[in-house]
């Protein structure tokens, strides 16, 4: 990153910066943190923050043309390579650069690193801001430098000949070779994309993997109208490179809004700086458990190629995969990027009601929305399937298969999002171990479930449920621990009226009542959803049925029919019960409006 001169931070302080400094305590932070909302909401120096459930918006829309752009993506891969070899190899390689993102950019680094930079602006000072936002971008990029030179040779002095398919094994090491070095681009990006959401700015971050898949997309449909169409292996490698260039456009157009808020800073390296220790410290375990959850799932990949017969097995699981992770980030990804810096200051400045109550009503909300889109997308998981990924290359029964891996995804889709949102918590308590335990646990869980259901009729559709297997294990070990570090918080108190009120709708003080009604309001939702999904999947097939819709246009006529069904009846029954969640909801846009 290039040098710039430090800018003013937004906000405002009542004395001058003060570096941050290893022994701060928490009850400085947290008057620094009370301090500066107060001068906030009395001087009105600066504009009210759109607050978590706007914020949840940006994202969710943001996300929502991601994940668009995303299925276009992976419509266009499945017309071009249906579920060949070629497609299986490169979606294996693919995991691999994954891997890395999810260990060193969105995952372990930026719950690590958003606490700090929190604690950062409570203190103002930009300087230090910039040494440690300089220096992790240095090192992240000089360490994933060195593990890519390393993996790329230790894969290319492995013989082909040992493995069953050397073709395959061979067509992956070339798309390894050009993937790979997109890890370092990702996570730069990642680390941007933190400080940037510090500081409140949620929106170019949560959009720039839409501009990245739109790069992807532009390049498949290049190829769509190439001769290189007929030739996958070449058509594989020029997809390669496009991915590769999108990582690095992510990176580069994350630039002019960190040099707005004063946070672009050249690579350097400040060794000294006390917040980097604590990052690093922070991430130690957070990346034991997430290295523990990558290499999973890497396992998953390579189990299902070698214990499933046959071409296809990792591609199928890999596009249903794709569908799963529409709602997900949409859901808990959004809601959870949000919750984190509020949950984070409320945990640094131990108002544990507040953190608990937020905590609550996110869990509720993303289970009013993650039930009705898995028990949807699980209705009709096959004409989706056949619809977004049934081209000219596509056998009917893959697609079946396909569509299987779909519904078994679904069962863990609210599992998922929810144990999203309560590692976040455990981050912002700063309890790192807690969450790195229980992934142990949970993988080896997994793992047997794997090797287990992969050699039974479900084939790749057994991944799926071992992974509803294990994430059920780990939500319910999660609220069990997080119970007992809440204990004396309005989850079990009479103390709510004693919690003054906050700006933020999701921490209001909560009466036992109201944590009552979190149960009834969830199962309320899930009874709902049973409802919705046998009334969208009756629609479906009876206006296939019925008029005899079996072409590609006919069938995105029934299910569109079906989707738009399934939400007129959640919504309709959710208005006529009178779910809190839809007058939150309705208030947050009257709000929003005046």
């Amino acid at each position: 990153m290039a040098e710039t001169s430090p800018q003013p931070d937004p906000t405002p302080q009542a004395a001058g910066p003060v570096a941050v400094s290893e022994g701060l305590s928490a009850g400085d932070i947290a008057a620094d943190s009370v301090r500066i909302e107060e001068e906030q909401r009395s001087a009105r120096v600066v504009a009210p923050a759109r607050g978590v459930l706007g914020s949840a918006m940006v994202i969710s829309l943001a996300t929502l043309v991601s994940r668009v752009s995303g299925l276009a993506r992976d419509v266009l891969t499945a017309m071009l390579f249906g579920f060949g070899r070629e497609i299986d190899a490169f979606f294996i390689a693919f995991t691999i650069p994954n891997l890395f993102r999810k260990l060193f950019g969105e995952g372990a680094l930026s719950s690590a690193m958003i606490p700090v930079l929190t604690r950062y602006r409570l203190r103002g000072d930009m300087q230090a801001t910039q040494r440690l936002l300089g220096t992790m971008a240095f090192l992240l990029a000089a360490g994933l430098g060195v593990v890519c030179v390393l993996s790329l040779a230790m894969v290319w002095l492995v013989p082909a000949r040992w493995f069953g398919d050397p073709v395959k094994f061979a067509a992956f090491r070339q798309y390894l070779s050009i993937l790979l070095p997109y890890v370092i681009f990702i996570c730069l990006s990642a680390l941007q994309a933190g400080a940037l959401n510090c500081w409140n700015r949620f929106g170019l971050p949560a959009i720039t993997p839409a501009i990245a898949n739109l790069i992807w997309v532009g390049v498949l449909v290049g190829l769509l109208l190439s001769p290189l169409r007929d030739q996958p292996h070449m058509a594989i490698i020029v997809m390669s490179i496009g991915v590769l260039v999108s990582g690095m456009a992510q990176w580069l157009l994350q630039m002019p809004d960190l040099k707005r808020v004063g946070l672009l800073s050249r690579p350097r390296l400040a060794l000294g700086e006390p917040g980097l220790r604590e990052t690093f410290k922070a991430m130690a375990p957070m990346l034991f458990a997430l290295a523990v959850f990558q290499v999973n799932t890497f396992a998953d990949q390579l189990l299902a190629e070698l214990l499933v017969p046959g071409d296809g097995a990792v591609a199928s699981y890999a596009y249903a995969t794709r569908l799963f992770q529409f709602p997900l980030g949409l859901v808990g990804v959004a809601l959870g990027t949000a919750m984190f810096p509020l949950m984070s200051r409320f945990a640094a400045a131990n108002e544990l009601d507040k953190f608990t109550a937020s905590l609550l009503n996110s869990a509720r909300l993303i289970a009013f929305v993650a039930l009705p889109a898995a028990a949807g997308l699980a209705a009709l998981a096959l004409p989706i399937t056949s619809l977004l990924f049934g081209g000219r290359n596509s056998d009917p029964a893959m697609l079946q298969r396909s569509a299987l891996v779909l519904v078994m995804l679904c069962v863990s889709l609210p599992i998922v999002s929810v144990q999203s949102l309560l590692t976040k918590a455990f981050y912002a308590l700063r309890d790192h171990r807690t969450p790195t335990r229980l992934a142990l646990v949970c993988v080896a869980v997994n793992l047997v479930a794997n090797v287990i259901l992969l050699q039974t009729p479900l084939k790749e559709a057994g991944l799926a449920l071992g992974t509803a297997i294990s994430g059920a294990l780990n939500l319910a070990m999660m609220i069990w621990y997080l119970k007992r570090r809440l204990r004396g918080t309005v989850l079990e108190s009479l103390r709510a009226a004693a919690v003054p009120a906050t700006s933020e709708r999701l921490a209001q003080p909560m009466s036992p009542s109201k944590v009552r009604e979190i149960p009834r309001s969830i199962l309320r939702a899930l009874l709902v959803s049973c409802v919705m999904g046998a009334g969208a999947y009756a629609i479906q097939l009876g206006l296939a049925g019925k008029f005899g819709l079996t072409g590609r246009w006919s069938l995105l006529l029934s299910v569109g029919a079906g989707v738009l069904a399934g939400v007129v009846i959640y919504g309709g029954l959710s208005l006529a019960l009178r779910a809190p969640e839809v007058e939150q909801a309705l208030n947050l846009r009257k709000r929003r409006g005046a």
